[in-house]
């Protein structure tokens, strides 16, 4: 059933909380990241996902971790706590408008996933804003005669983790419920990435520890307003809020480091988003015609 006026009002809505709530996410990552390491934050950051998903997951009763899909759920585990470590990285080490932006540009390489795991033809009509976003990519990725910046392209590939990571969450959607594809997300991500913090957490700042705890309840809150949104109205009618994340990135990168994009970010970033929204368009086009 198409879903309504009021339906998609309110998955606009939530998705701009989930953009607000990210962003400052990602400020509390690069403030803690001046003392703490990528490992101690995002082991954190599962930590408290974990705790909170808890009694949700948990309320049917223990038959609800019952699972047969366990490889696809540890595959996600592992893909997804390497797209935010790649991310925070990139975050701690380039502007804050350029880690943002490549990490959007996930729905560019989601085809590209699907042909490689399914091998599900790609329409001709989308190598155009492909080819528009992976330009505009390229043109952040700033290749010169001394080779690529390569915190550009970690963060390039954290979006590329976040797309494998969608296209697992949609084959596990398909008999795994919600809850329980997050507590196994959560805790096969943490257990990924804990050995590698230990002995990471002594020293630190009473201010880097809050930070760190508050990027913790921040994802989990927009892995579930993510959800709700997309459940409430079509990706097509509410993905294109997801841009408003480089425009505060942006904001908050100027705002707090004085980091001002160059003409390079900002070149890069209108071919992105104009494919982003290019390939809305068309998957839009599409539905209408099919369902005419």
């Amino acid at each position: 059933m198409p879903a309504s006026a009021p339906q998609i009002r309110q998955a606009i809505s939530l998705s701009l909380l989930m953009i607000i709530i990210a962003s400052t996410a990602a400020v509390a990552t690069k403030f803690a990241s001046r003392q703490a390491s990528t490992e101690a934050i995002v082991t954190v950051q599962y930590l408290v996902c974990l705790i909170l998903c808890l009694p949700i997951t948990l309320r049917p009763g223990l038959v609800n971790l019952r699972t047969e899909r366990a490889g696809l759920h540890l595959f996600r585990g592992a893909v997804g706590v390497l797209g935010f470590y790649l991310f925070y990285a990139a975050l701690d080490n380039i502007p804050m408008v350029d880690a943002m932006l490549l990490r959007q540009s996930a729905p560019l390489t989601v085809p590209l996933v699907i042909w490689l795991w399914s091998r599900e033809r790609i329409a001709p009509s989308a190598w155009v804003p492909l080819l528009i976003g992976f330009i505009g990519v390229g043109v952040i990725l700033r290749p010169s005669p001394e080779g690529l910046s390569w915190w550009h392209a970690g963060g390039f590939l954290s979006a590329l983790c976040l797309a494998i990571s969608m296209v697992a969450t949609h084959k596990l959607a398909s008999t795994e419920p919600a809850s329980r594809i997050l507590l196994y997300y959560f805790v096969l991500s943490l257990a990924c990435v804990a050995p590698f913090s230990l002995g990471d957490f002594t020293g630190l700042d009473w201010q880097v520890w809050a930070a760190m705890l508050y990027v913790g309840i921040a994802i989990y809150y927009t892995l579930r307003l993510y959800t709700r949104a997309y459940a409430l109205a079509p990706a097509h009618a509410i993905a294109p809020i997801n841009y408003l994340a480089v425009v505060l990135g942006g904001f908050w990168g100027w705002l707090i480091w004085d980091q001002v994009p160059d003409t390079w970010s900002l070149l890069g970033s209108a071919l992105v988003i104009s494919g982003g929204l290019l390939t809305i368009f068309l998957a839009r086009s599409q539905q209408a015609a099919n369902s005419s």
